[in-house]
C-alpha cells in the first residue's frame, strides 16, 4: 500500500513539472511571436514614414 501512494505521489510531481514544462514552452513560443511581430510592426512603420516624406 505504501509503494501505491509513493507511485502515485511520484506521478503527481511528474504530471506537475510536465505541465508546468509545457506552459513555459507556450510562454516562450509566444514571446518569439510577439517579438517577430513589433520587428515586422517598425519595418512597416519605417516604410509608411519614408513613403509619406516622398
Amino acid at each position: 500500500m505504501e509503494l501505491l501512494f509513493g507511485v502515485l505521489i511520484f506521478a503527481g510531481f511528474f504530471a506537475l513539472f510536465d505541465a508546468l514544462r509545457r506552459i513555459n514552452n507556450n510562454l516562450i513560443d509566444q514571446t518569439e511571436e510577439i517579438k517577430k511581430f513589433r520587428i515586422e510592426l517598425t519595418q512597416y512603420k519605417d516604410e509608411t514614414v519614408w513613403e509619406k516624406d516622398i
